[in-house]
């Protein structure tokens, strides 16, 4: 299991077990409660429903700013594919369950579940990164800009229409509209349930329009929300059902619950069933909120609360909330109303959904494009203006050294790649071998990093921000292999042993020297070029006890350890069979310099003699 996951499933976890402690918090052994201190209800919403949209608002409109038009819109054809791809396959599962879920948890917990991927969002962080992507869509050439531009229209489309609609209906019952005073009767009733719900300053207001048949509320924000009642008359138990129904979705902000429902379906506009869940999901709300508005009430009150609905016919569109029920929802509403049965708060079902959710995005990958090495890595320029500067192996305990053998061939092998631009978020952290190339070239000098199936660029200039490019026909690490050396590598394990506690650390010593037999004579493959008066690796600061020494590369002879004090005025050799098998060395109680000579196997069958130095030692005050 790689790091990644691990890291990302712990915070999906805190995140998972937030959402299913909202859920338990308000619920009880029945249908759950909304009680907060001092019996008083406060209905708070579960899931903020403008939290998605604007994220994303932001994060365009920043990324235009700083970045411009073409890193905006890759950024936006990566977001959306990753996340709304991933909404589409959540709500077409949601809907298949919500049968079975209805009968067996609340109908707040229902609602939760269509809610829960405005918390998308979440996987873009580092934090939530996951190693590779196991599942690619590729698209060929420039397509996927023609489908891109295709989907926006549909999705702006989508959006204003449903927008100015929503302004439309808002106007039309708006229309000769009229205040509730506090002189009518029904006034002291409404401020009751008002401050019941816990809400301190209304800033809505309750009015009267001749337009509508059904009491709804119309309206995003606080102070441009109207709860609407017909011109009709109610008695007061009605109307003590008609507003408590009305404050539990102002407190709830259902009718940004809508809003985000409806941009998910306006982002996934070619998918039928999302205006199917989209439909659905609103079904929920209004089951969520009878739940609520019902909670404790008896047989008499329920059966009036159901004769309230289904006397009362009228539409909500747009973001709003509305009392009547459509007629495909009406008799399963009047049922979970008149008969709520046993049903469990649905805490569990909330958590593990946000866990599965959040844990399995991030998988599928677009890549696009098909453009080669040669264009994208350098330019069309020529090869022999570029040069390599060095060659590492990511996150290598060794700290090996590499070296290119036939700088031509290895160049040409980079050119020749197929490259498509890669969308998400991946740190191929466990995608096996990870070398990391640093290129000199006379535009800019650039860092490559190559994993088995992807490259990653970052030029050194103008700036630092890195590509991610998919590789459909792999990397040939054996044909690498046989123009890219690697040299030995020394690592130590170093104990010290002292009164209060043990202190354990591991140092790369450097290496100094890299020759091989070659006709006959010894010649000389690297030389580390590091300056006299400049030290080698090591740790000086505390004594350590005992140095462990590990290889990279298997031995092709025996070793021998030079050991020097300080001034260098004596000097011990100590050979590989006078140490204990794994190769532990006992160090001095002075510092010590450390020479490491020995011969090595090297991965192409050649011998190589190799020398490394270290210094460890506790200085004196």
């Amino acid at each position: 299991m790689s790091i990644d996951l691990v890291l990302k499933g712990f915070f999906v976890m805190l995140y998972s077990s937030v959402f299913a402690w909202l859920v338990f918090s308000r619920s009880d052994k029945e249908v759950g409660t909304e009680n907060f201190m001092g019996e008083k209800r406060r209905y708070m919403p579960y899931v903020f429903g403008a939290v998605l949209p604007l994220f994303l608002l932001v994060l365009v409109i920043f990324g235009f700013a700083l970045y411009g038009a073409a890193f905006t819109a890759q950024l936006a054809l990566s977001m959306c594919f990753s996340i709304f791809l991933h909404i589409s396959l959540y709500y077409a599962v949601l809907m298949l369950l919500l049968p079975l879920l209805r009968r067996r948890i609340s109908a707040r917990a229902c609602a939760v579940l269509w809610l829960l991927p405005n918390y998308l969002y979440l996987t873009t962080l580092s934090s939530m990164k996951v190693s590779e992507p196991l599942w690619v869509i590729r698209v060929a050439g420039n397509w996927v800009w023609v489908l891109f531009g295709i989907w926006f229209i549909g999705f702006v489309t989508v959006l204003l229409w449903n927008i100015v609609s929503h302004l439309q209906f808002r106007r039309k019952v708006l229309k000769g509209a009229y205040p509730v005073t506090v002189d009518e009767p029904c006034w002291d009733l409404w401020v009751q349930e008002i401050m019941d719900g816990g809400i301190r300053k209304p800033d809505f207001k309750l009015m009267i329009s001749p337009n509508i048949s059904s009491p709804l509320t119309v309206g995003l924000f606080r102070r441009t929300t109207k709860v609407l009642l017909p011109e009709r008359p109610y008695s007061m138990e009605e109307l003590q059902l008609i507003f408590r129904h009305e404050v539990i979705h102002i407190g709830r902000e259902d009718c940004w619950s809508k809003f985000f429902l409806l941009f998910c379906a306006a982002m996934c506009w070619f998918n039928p069933l999302m205006w199917i869940a989209m439909r659905k999901s609103a079904e929920d709300l209004e089951l969520s909120c009878d739940e609520t508005a019902l909670l404790g009430a008896d047989g008499e009150k329920r059966r009036q609360y159901a004769d309230l609905i289904l006397t009362t016919a009228g539409e909500g569109r747009g973001f709003t909330s509305c009392l009547s029920a459509a007629a495909s929802s009406m008799r399963y509403r009047l049922k979970s109303i008149v008969k709520p049965g046993q049903r469990r708060s649905g805490a569990i079902i909330v958590g593990l959904t946000f866990f599965v959710l959040c844990m399995t995005c991030g998988y599928t990958a677009l890549a696009y494009g098909g453009s080669t090495g040669e264009e994208v890595l350098f330019k069309n320029r020529d090869h022999s203006e570029i040069h390599v500067r060095s060659i590492s192996l990511r996150g290598d305990e060794f700290q090996r050294i590499y070296t290119c053998t036939d700088e031509a061939a290895f160049l040409d092998y980079l050119a020749g790649l197929e490259l498509d631009h890669l969308t998400g978020n991946y740190s191929f952290s466990e995608a096996g071998k990870r070398f990391c190339y640093v290129l000199d070239a006379p535009h800019y000098d650039m860092v490559i990093d190559l994993f088995d199936r992807a490259i990653k660029v970052v030029p050194l200039a103008p700036n630092l921000e890195a590509t991610y490019y998919y590789l459909p026909e792999g990397v040939d690490w054996d044909y690498l292999d046989t123009i890219i050396v690697e040299y030995p590598a020394l690592n130590l394990h170093l104990t010290a042993s002292e009164k209060s506690h043990n202190r354990n650390l591991d140092i790369s010593a450097t290496l100094e020297q890299v020759a091989v037999e070659e006709n006959g004579g010894e010649r000389i493959l690297y030389e580390s070029g590091r300056p006299k008066n400049e030290s080698p690796s090591g740790v000086i600061g505390y004594k350590s006890s005992e140095a462990v020494f590990s290889f990279s590369q298997p031995l092709a002879g025996p070793f021998t350890v030079e050991m020097e004090n300080w001034n260098r005025t004596s000097r011990k050799v100590v050979s590989q069979d006078e140490l204990d098998d794994p190769y532990v060395l006992p160090l001095p109680s002075i510092p010590v310099h450390c020479k490491v000579s020995g011969d090595f196997l090297g991965n192409d069958g050649r011998i190589y003699k190799a020398e490394f130095l270290f210094e460890i030692g506790e200085m004196d005050s």
